[in-house]
């Protein structure tokens, strides 16, 4: 009986790590208002995730609501990241539904990097039969060498875009500082 209950003990948590890889959201709800995420100093790293599924990452029949949703990073090279319906790993988003107003990413100082990505797939990404809507998201890197990258509603990586709907009305995207770059994605499968 001891070596039974150890062996599906094992067996329980093999599986279990196994499942922890995969990421999976589906048949839910995620809503975060007025949610705010913040790094000030030296090197800093501000990530800001919510509605995210990682690793064979799938989001399927959920909806994912964010207003107001904050991320900052001050100091020499900093990084923000805001990931708000995102999936990655053969990431797939699916008959879902990401809704984000007021979004705010940004960087500041020397060397700093701004990523927005909202209602986006990476890595073999798949965004099917979904409504990605993201109204007044701001992205924006300030400082020597700035980098600002925002993706909306989009798939990267033998990307592949199929019955979506994509509405970015007021997004901005900027970098702003001696060598800066900005790069805005907007409904783009690659």
């Amino acid at each position: 009986m001891q070596a039974f209950i150890k062996t599906a003990l094992v067996a329980a948590l093999g599986l279990a790590s196994l499942g922890a890889r995969a990421g999976e959201i589906a048949d839910s709800s995620v809503i975060a208002n007025g949610a705010v995420n913040s790094s000030i100093g030296l090197n800093t790293k501000a990530f800001q995730n919510i509605g995210v599924a990682e690793g064979n990452g799938k989001i399927k029949t959920t909806a994912i609501i964010a207003n107001g949703a904050t991320n900052t990073a001050v100091g020499i090279n900093s990084t923000a990241r805001q990931n708000i319906g995102h999936v990655s790993g053969n990431g797939q988003l699916t008959n879902s539904v990401v809704i984000v107003q007021g979004a705010k990413n940004t960087a500041g100082g020397a060397f700093s990097n701004a990523t927005q990505e909202i209602g986006f797939a990476k890595g073999n990404g798949k965004v099917q039969n979904s409504f990605i809507s993201a109204v007044g998201a701001f992205n924006t890197a300030g400082g020597l060498k700035a980098t600002a990258l925002q993706q909306i509603g989009g798939a990267t990586g033998n990307g592949v875009l199929r019955k979506v709907d994509v509405f970015a009305n007021g997004a901005v995207n900027s970098a702003v500082g001696l060598l800066s770059s900005a790069e805005q994605r907007i409904g783009v499968a690659r």
